[in-house]
């Protein structure tokens, strides 16, 4: 029974985690949002290299907040189907 009550609380806690993640990834992601609205229409060379990796970097973002929302998700569903 102890057993069982720790993993509900590593599960809780995971979730927590997750949660968090999640959160700082999406601040992040307004913040290359806002960054790529200032290149909307690159006229420069140094524009277009500026564009570039965050159009990257937020591709990579999406990946992983799409991870985290899964993780969270299949977290819930672990802790509402066993407790």
């Amino acid at each position: 029974m102890r057993n069982m009550e720790v993993l509900r609380l590593q599960l809780v806690d995971s979730i927590s985690v997750q949660q968090a993640k999640l959160k700082s990834l999406q601040e992040e992601s307004e913040q290359i949002d806002k960054n790529l609205q200032l290149v909307v229409n690159p006229d420069t060379s140094s524009a277009v290299d500026f564009r570039n990796p965050l159009t990257a970097a937020q591709l990579l973002l999406e990946i992983e907040t799409g991870d985290a929302r899964f993780r969270i998700e299949r977290l819930r569903e672990y802790l509402a189907k066993n407790y």
